[in-house]
């Protein structure tokens, strides 16, 4: 969408310290579908064409900026004196503006592109001064209130709940703190508002009332979506508004092609990918920095963080963490993989074994209550139950290296740094502390060689 973006400047209020979400994080940084929660808000005047973003900051303002980085401009309300105050603290970086201001906050995540679009078109078809955006409820309970002019239907000045008068908060049209303002007449505004309020803050909204007074013309649009304007004060706040989100996300993979058995019970990230025709199980959770190819099937009650899954691919009911698995491989059921994992084509890693930081080579197959550290296996290595490799002597990390067609026995201890050749193999519950060259089986506890492997 093209709002003319050079005319349109984003004002996002991200300053207060979100008290009541009684957390150690900053709101403006506070997870959200897996992302910051200002980016939703970022991205969406962006997408409505708006370029130039203005991050209003305080509580935080350094790890603000640190996660936010130069997806915005910043400016800095050293004193959370309210939103007015906040909007004044954008001016001294809006010098020799002129055009339109459109603020939000940053706890409103979700608002789209098409309504900042809709009020960017009827705040400039109508001549407005300003424009908010607003929304009928049945119970208003305290939000600021929105008052018309009953003969021409314009604003005349919103309200705060705290203040208002009881005929005032029987009104049901609500302000939910989105607005376009022109400037630089918004900032000769800013200067005469006062905190003389139950608050004692200064109230952006005061604008509108001084604005009236000067002749100017105020307009609003009534949202249809509660969900979309809905605020984030909490953290009953923040989950209602995760499961719309959410919903909302699981219905665009559903319309490109995703199957997803029960999508109540399924959680996805924002910016996933996932291809056509790849099931989705129950009680799985993909995070952020997850793709997933064509034709696979993940769950039930899985978990993948910042997993790359080719095509074809099963993950059943296990936990992948920053690892890649390749063209049909299967893990699962009850397996982790740790960071740094590849699971090559066709590869199989099975119950409850763990890997990290481990390649597994094509046609693979690493089954039943194992570990392995800092390894690689080429192709089609056998891995008998229960197969460790010992990576860590207390103070250092050291690797183990098993070559192609390999067969480890069943209960074998590896102690790294060791080298397993091509075709070797271990008996069962064998402690091998020494290399074992290509093509000879060793057993016993230390594993000694004691001939060459028989092989068809």
């Amino acid at each position: 969408m093209n709002t003319d973006s050079p005319s349109t400047v984003a004002v996002i209020l991200a300053a207060g310290k979100g008290t009541r979400m009684k957390s150690a994080i900053a709101k403006p940084v506070f997870p959200f579908c897996g992302k910051p929660l200002a980016t939703y808000s970022m991205r969406a005047v962006r997408q409505a064409g708006i370029e130039r973003v203005v991050l209003v900051v305080g509580h935080q303002a350094e790890e603000v900026e640190k996660v936010i980085g130069t997806q915005a401009e910043y400016a800095l309300q050293a004193v959370q004196d309210g939103t007015g105050g906040a909007l004044k603290c954008v001016e001294p970086l809006l010098a020799g503006f002129t055009g339109t201001v459109f603020v939000t906050c940053v706890d409103a995540p979700m608002i789209s592109e098409e309504t900042i679009a809709d009020m960017l078109r009827v705040h400039r078809e109508n001549g407005n001064a300003a424009t908010l955006l607003s929304i009928v409820l049945d119970d208003p309970i305290y939000y600021g209130r929105v008052i018309r002019n009953a003969a021409t239907g314009n604003v005349e000045c919103i309200v705060e709940a705290k203040d208002a008068t009881p005929e005032q908060l029987a009104v049901q049209e609500i302000n939910v703190a989105t607005y376009c303002f022109e400037a630089p007449l918004v900032f000769q505004m800013l200067q005469q508002i006062n905190n003389d309020n139950a608050q004692g803050e200064l109230y952006l909204t005061d604008v509108i009332e001084l604005l009236n007074k000067h002749g100017h013309q105020v307009g609003a649009v009534i949202a249809t979506n509660e969900d979309e304007v809905a605020g984030i004060n909490d953290r009953v706040q923040l989950a209602k508004s995760e499961a719309y989100y959410r919903r909302l996300i699981n219905e665009r993979h559903m319309l490109n092609g995703v199957s997803m058995i029960d999508p109540a019970s399924t959680f996805i990230d924002e910016d996933v990918v996932i291809g056509q025709d790849t099931i989705i199980h129950p009680f799985t959770s993909i995070a952020v920095g997850t793709t997933i190819g064509m034709n696979c099937v993940i769950g039930p009650a899985s978990q993948l963080i910042g997993a790359t899954i080719e095509n074809n691919v099963e993950v059943i009911s296990s936990r992948i963490e920053f690892s890649i698995l390749r063209e049909g491989a299967r893990v699962g059921p009850c397996a982790r993989l740790r960071k740094g994992c590849e699971i090559g084509p066709g590869a199989e890693v099975g119950n409850y074994s763990e890997l990290k930081n481990t390649r597994v080579g094509a046609g693979s197959k690493v089954h039943h209550v194992g570990y392995l550290g800092d390894t690689t296996l080429g192709e089609g290595v056998n891995i008998g139950a229960g197969t460790i490799t010992c990576n860590y002597d207390g103070k250092h990390k050291h690797p183990t290296s098993i070559g192609d067609h390999a067969f480890i026995g069943s209960g074998s201890l590896i102690v790294a740094p060791i080298t397993i050749g091509e075709h070797a193999l271990t008996g069962a519950g064998s402690v091998v502390t020494k290399d074992i060259p290509a093509g000879k089986v060793a057993f016993g506890v230390p594993a000694k060689v004691v001939r060459d492997r028989e092989r068809d």
